[in-house]
Formats: C-alpha cells, structure tokens, sequence
C-alpha cells in the first residue's frame, strides 16, 4: 500500500446515509430515505462503498482494496476512476471526505 500524502482526505460513508438496495442483474439501485432520491450505482462505486464499510480509508487504500479485489494492476486511469466515484458520491451525500488533521 502506498503512503498517502498527509493533505488528502479520508473517506468514509455518510453514516446518516439510510439506503434501501435493489439490484437487478449488474445494476445497482440505491433509494436515499433522506433525499427521496433513488441512485443507480454501478459495480465500481458499490465496491467503493463495500471498502468504506470497514471504516474511513484514503483514496490509497481505496484503490488497493478494488485492485486486489480484481486481480488488476495499478493504473492512473484506475485511480482517477476512483476518484471521480468518490467525488460524484460525495456529491450526492452518499459518501463524505474527512479532512486530515
């Protein structure tokens, strides 16, 4: 696992996200009590969210759970996927960053 840089977040899930799932085949349905709002999430931001269930992670280990989880090698276009997840989630309320101390 790489060391992160001491600016960058930590993320972890909204733990005021209330998500009723539904999935049907390869995709993902998540309703947000709070919002009224259902999401369709794809495999890459379920598997965020699964990797965020242990606990807040940095965007490093993040990358190294999905890595390992799939056999794959590190890439940029991997990690700025990631990254984009991230935002997008967050940007949604269904994830949040936790500023570094």
């Amino acid at each position: 696992m790489r060391e992160s840089p001491a600016h960058e977040p930590r993320w972890r899930a909204d733990p005021a996200a209330d998500l009723l799932w539904q999935r049907w085949e390869e995709a993902y349905f998540a309703f947000d009590m709070r919002s009224g709002q259902t999401h369709f999430l794809n495999q890459a931001a379920v598997s965020v969210l699964a990797a965020l269930a242990a606990g807040p992670q940095s965007l490093d280990a993040i990358e190294d759970a999905l890595l390992r989880q799939h056999g794959a090698e590190p890439d940029s276009a991997t990690r700025e996927a990631i990254a984009d997840t991230l935002r997008v989630m967050s940007s949604l309320g269904l994830v949040e960053p936790i500023p570094s101390r």
